[in-house]
């Protein structure tokens, strides 16, 4: 691929370059290109992308559902990434890094769908959004980067980067109640043992629920389907947590149960 030197952002080009870098694996050592000029053509990078990694799409994370995060980044609204089949694994999971690797570790409150949510003109409703979740789930994501830099990037950036996913991790779920109040779950994560961080499900645009309705809207204005099976992650609970390989890192959930992942 040519450098930023050479020419503006190629949608085509970037999208393989960064599916490429992700099934390496590696970081790549500068940015290949001059950044995506707009959210939008970000989601047409990440898009082709995910259409060059051979795996299947199996649901999505949402970053940054926090207010601090999305003023820093300078964003009105969260992102969204793809979920890959290779890269979803069940608790209690061992998953290897690198030592380029970011290696950040998020307990967040995890949704499976029960049925599609298709596009639409109308936006989707509370209600309508929560009667289509079929379990609620403990889970990790482990965040990394294809591309140069940290976390406080150009936002087209980690958009493009397929919205700076890794894994998902799932733990065992419960049948999901539209009554459950997941704004006050709480969650503990320990490192190696040793508890490190606390968090909350109001963390998460003020209650995880807020962020299924919002991706429902916001794929559906992207004519993409939220499709029944498919794992909704929403978003940081708690500080995030950087573990090297070796590591081992629990969640323990007020009343969701807990997921485990070992870095190797």
């Amino acid at each position: 691929m040519a450098k930023k030197d050479d020419f503006a952002m190629d949608v085509d080009a970037l999208g393989t370059e960064l599916a490429r870098a992700r099934l390496a694996p590696t970081r790549l050592t500068d940015y290949p290109c001059s950044p995506p000029e707009s959210i939008e053509q970000a989601y047409l990078v990440q898009d082709i992308m995910a259409a060059n990694m051979g795996s299947a799409i199996v649901g999505w994370k949402i970053g940054v559902t926090s207010k601090i995060a999305r003023e820093i980044l300078g964003l009105d609204e969260p992102f969204s990434g793809p979920l890959f089949a290779d890269f979803t694994l069940p608790s209690p999971a061992k998953f290897n890094v690198d030592r380029q690797d970011l290696r950040i570790v998020e307990a967040e409150i995890g949704f499976r769908m029960g049925y599609d949510l298709v596009p639409r003109n109308a936006p989707y409703t509370m209600g309508e959004v929560a009667g289509a979740i079929a379990t609620v789930h403990p889970v990790f994501e482990i965040v990394n980067k294809r591309l140069p830099g940290d976390l406080k990037d150009n936002a087209c950036w980690l958009i493009a980067d397929g919205g700076v996913d890794h894994a998902f991790i799932y733990g065992a779920g419960t049948d999901f109640d539209p009554a459950m109040n997941m704004a006050t779950e709480t969650v503990s994560v320990s490192l190696d043992g040793t508890p490190v961080t606390d968090g909350i499900g109001a963390n998460a645009l003020g209650d995880p629920l807020n962020v299924v309705v919002w991706l429902a809207n916001h794929l559906s204005g992207r004519n993409i389907t939220l499709k029944g099976g498919d794992w909704v992650s929403t978003g940081l609970l708690s500080d995030v947590v950087i573990a090297n390989a070796g590591s081992i890192v629990v969640a323990e959930f007020q009343s969701l149960g807990s997921v485990s992942l070992e870095l190797i």
